[in-house]
């Protein structure tokens, strides 16, 4: 039997795709959303497990594209078990050179677009569910130059305690991983931010997508049955590092 049915905001990032390996793994059907430019770094878990991955394209900027896709969910699968918002952006300016375009962009993607998302998944689930948020250690800890981005992670683990509140009389657990830099993340390899962050880190390294991957997963899995309203931290130690 399948097990329950799980949706993907931002499948084709690289936190996105090792979710999503993972959940396929575990035998989950797996609604890959994402943007049409994203389906090519998908083809080859879609071609893996061909009766468990679905491609959907969405545009967090467009919200009827929320609607189409989660129509489709419906029609397809019923309900959710879970849904999983990994999507999100990133953008380095100085807080007075950030414009409205960009702020506007990133509030879009980052915040906007994954609230409108889960509004509809939650419609799908009826008997319970699991809510999982990818933010950032940047929602907790930043820099120069992510006035906007911290912003935006401050709101996504905002948005997951209060959801956690409203929602837990429904079985819907809410929480969120809040991961440090990621090999196959969006922050420049080479970018002193990063640099920093690694050498903070008492692990001295940066996380794997799939270290970042099973913290999600364990968090979306109806075996975990009391977690909610939370905020596990994967980054190797560094926020805890006074030194």
């Amino acid at each position: 039997m399948m097990k329950q049915d799980v949706a993907l905001l931002g499948a084709g990032g690289g936190i996105g795709r090792a979710i999503a390996e993972g959940l396929l793994k575990e035998g989950r059907r797996v609604w890959l959303l994402d943007l049409s430019v994203c389906r090519d770094t998908l083809e080859e878990l879609m071609a893996a497990w061909p009766t468990q991955a679905r491609f959907i394209r969405i545009d967090l900027t467009e919200p009827p594209s929320l609607a189409a896709a989660f129509t489709e969910i419906r029609a397809e699968a019923g309900s959710l078990g879970a849904c999983i918002n990994a999507a999100g952006v990133i953008h380095r300016a100085s807080f007075e050179g950030t414009d409205a375009d960009a702020l506007a962009r990133v509030m879009a993607i980052n915040v906007t677009g994954p609230f409108q998302a889960l509004q509809h998944a939650v419609a799908l689930m009826p008997r319970g569910g699991r809510i999982v948020n990818i933010a950032s250690a940047h929602g907790l800890r930043t820099g120069p130059e992510r006035s906007a981005y911290a912003m935006s992670k401050g709101a996504i683990l905002a948005l997951t305690r209060a959801l956690a509140v409203e929602l837990g009389p429904r079985g819907i657990l809410v929480n969120a991983v809040a991961p440090g830099p990621v090999s196959a993340g969006m922050q420049d390899a080479e970018s002193e931010s990063r640099r920093r962050w690694q050498q903070a880190t008492p692990l001295g390294r940066v996380a794997h997508p799939s270290e970042v991957a099973r913290a999600v997963q364990q968090l979306a899995s109806p075996e975990n049955t009391f977690i909610t309203g939370q905020t596990l931290v994967v980054d190797g130690g560094a926020t805890a590092n006074l030194g």
